[in-house]
């Protein structure tokens, strides 16, 4: 039997999906238990408690972080590669086979109830920019760790015949655990953050470089006489990078930072350099000083960062409030010169008539007093007097023509500059959310009958635009296909509707089914003051204006079809994401027609 084309191109696209998703979940598997294993051996190999565990484990800090970063939906791949990594290293050890496959288990538990618990108070999307944030993370490490560590300790005490107490080895593997979320997690999750949303490249470099000398230094720091290390003093002299990092540059730097120190902690530590490998200290002072050197580095820098981030946040709300507030300003002010404006151009309007009819009569009277005026005057002043009449009145008629459409001119443009000025915000906005509410906020305003609008437009288009300029455009369209299309008709319907051009363009098209423009006029319509109908109020700006809005600010092509009788449709292809460029280039209005 043969196959509908259509429905075997979807499912082969639907196969080619999942063949890509399959190859993409092998690959994070990998890589994420290949980090795994290289930093569980090298906890193994640097430092260990008698009983075996490790006194710093930031491969926990890798598997929670990765989950983290990349959401919930990850979770099978960080299962599998640290289950696998952590079997690999543990049997390097000359571990127990099944004692090494718990601790696999253990080991993805926690970072999986770690990362549950941050995207189950904190959804998607997590970062560190915020005080609580950073508390959330702490104590979702804490609950992880606690609760993975009983885990450990039972395999420990049952399947490696271990003689410590469990509760002991519970505490070290808590501690070691916890350390390395706390130390590793915060770097994973603000490189992805980064990854999203990317420094400026001064805030880029000055971080990199601030983060270069601390590491540099602290490298220093470990050939240092042995006498010059004997107290934490080395340590202290890096809190000054730190906090400059956590003051001007996002909390990824100072995450990396705070790896770095730690890093040098447990390496001092090991090989029994300066303060932390103090032979006349028990290895019990030695691993807790450098435990909580660690703990207070990295909850002490990133809070910072989060402080210093949060304020700047905040202020950063601030000046977005006091531009909305100047921008709702100029939209009270913009209105009022759009109501000026079109009682100028009524005004202008309703003149046109009487003073044609003022030169009409100055022209007959002209007339008539050449005829006549014989019995009254002489040839010469007759003549004189009738032409300086004629002229006189001819010019205060057109006079008075030229001040109206200077002073709309004069209005219109003081306009176009307050609605420029209300146009600049450019963001990231839903097509179809965006157009709703413009048409629900359009229709109550329409002269009656309004007519019907529905709107057709998938809800996966995001166009990163200037919401503002299409919201003018679409209010001019609707308001001309309501005061013009519909003119000669006591009702009429109206539609928009969208599709994807590719991966980089969408068309919208608006289209009516009113009296229609006629072929020999459809060139000027998007020409200033042209109308096809002058109706009340109107200017003829509206669709010079929407042309320039989509050609200009949103970097778009416009077209016009209509034929008399069966409506019109205007075209617009718009960029996913409209070209930068300064505003006030393009003329905008709120007043179609």
């Amino acid at each position: 039997m043969l196959q509908n084309p259509r429905t075997r191109g979807k499912q082969e696209r639907l196969t080619g999906l999942g063949l890509t998703r399959l190859v993409h979940a092998i690959a994070l598997t990998f890589a994420i238990g290949s980090i795994y294993f290289v930093a569980a051996r090298l906890s193994l190999a640097l430092l260990t408690k008698p009983e075996g565990v490790a006194v710093f484990w930031p491969a926990a800090g890798v598997s929670a972080g990765v989950l983290i970063a990349l959401g919930f939906h990850a979770r099978w791949p960080v299962i599998f590669g640290t289950v696998a990594a952590t079997i690999l290293a543990n049997l390097l050890g000359d571990r127990n086979i099944w004692g090494a496959v718990l601790f696999g288990l253990c080991n993805a538990g926690e970072a999986v109830l770690t990362a549950w618990l941050i995207e189950r108070f904190y959804g998607p999307d997590f970062t560190l920019s915020k005080l609580l944030n950073m508390a959330g993370l702490v104590a979702a490490a804490i609950i992880g760790t606690a609760t993975s560590g009983i885990g450990g300790a039972i395999v420990f005490r049952f399947f490696h015949n271990s003689a410590t107490p469990m509760w002991t080895t519970w505490e070290h593997w808590f501690a070691s655990d916890g350390l390395g979320i706390i130390a590793v997690a915060p770097l994973v999750i603000e490189l992805a953050s980064a990854a999203r949303d990317r420094p400026p490249l001064n805030e880029l470099l000055e971080g990199a470089l601030t983060v270069a000398a601390l590491a540099l230094v602290s490298a220093l720091a470990i050939f240092l006489r042995s006498d010059l290390l004997a107290n934490v003093g080395p340590v202290a002299v890096l809190f000054a990078p730190m906090l400059w990092l956590a003051a001007r540059c996002r909390p990824v730097f100072a995450a990396a930072a705070a790896f770095i120190v730690s890093l040098s902690i447990v390496w001092t530590t090991t090989f029994g350099i300066g303060y932390f490998g103090n032979p006349a200290l028990s290895l019990e002072e030695r691993v807790l000083a450098a435990q909580v050197s660690i703990l207070l580095v990295t909850i002490g820098s990133l809070l910072l960062a989060a402080l210093f981030a949060e304020l700047r946040d905040k202020r950063r709300v601030a000046e977005a409030a006091l531009r909305a507030s100047e921008t709702q300003r100029y939209l009270i002010e913009t209105e009022r010169l759009a109501a000026l404006g079109r009682l100028v151009a009524g005004v202008a309007h309703e003149l046109n008539s009487p003073i044609g009819i003022s030169l009409t009569i100055a022209s007959t009277l002209a007339q008539r007093c050449a005829r006549f005026g014989h019995q009254i005057l002489s040839g010469p002043v007759r003549r004189s007097l009738l032409a300086e009449f004629t002229d006189d009145n001819r010019d205060a008629a057109n006079q008075l023509v030229s001040n109206l459409e200077r002073a709309g001119e004069l209005i219109q443009a003081f306009k176009q500059v307050a609605v420029d000025r209300s146009n600049v915000e450019r963001r990231k906005f839903d097509l179809r959310v965006a157009t709703e509410q413009i048409v629900a906020s359009v229709m109550p305003g329409l002269p009656k009958p309004r007519g019907h609008l529905a709107v057709d437009i998938p809800s996966d288009v995001i166009l990163d635009s200037y919401p503002g300029a299409y919201g003018q455009v679409l209010t001019n369209l609707i308001f001309n296909a309501a005061t013009h299309g519909f003119a000669d008709a006591p009702d009429g319907n109206m539609l928009i509707e969208a599709v994807r051009l590719g991966v980089a363009e969408v068309e919208i098209i608006f289209s009516d089914d009113g009296r229609g423009i006629p072929e020999e006029i459809q060139r000027h319509v998007f020409d200033p003051f042209f109308t096809t109908r002058r109706a009340k109020g109107s200017t003829g700006l509206g669709l010079h204006i929407v042309h320039n809005l989509v050609t200009g600010q949103l970097g778009g092509r416009i077209t016009l079809v209509s034929a008399p009788g069966k409506g019109t449709s205007i075209c617009m292809t718009l960029p996913l994401a409209a070209p930068s460029h300064a505003v006030g280039q393009t003329e905008t209005s709120n007043t179609a027609g």
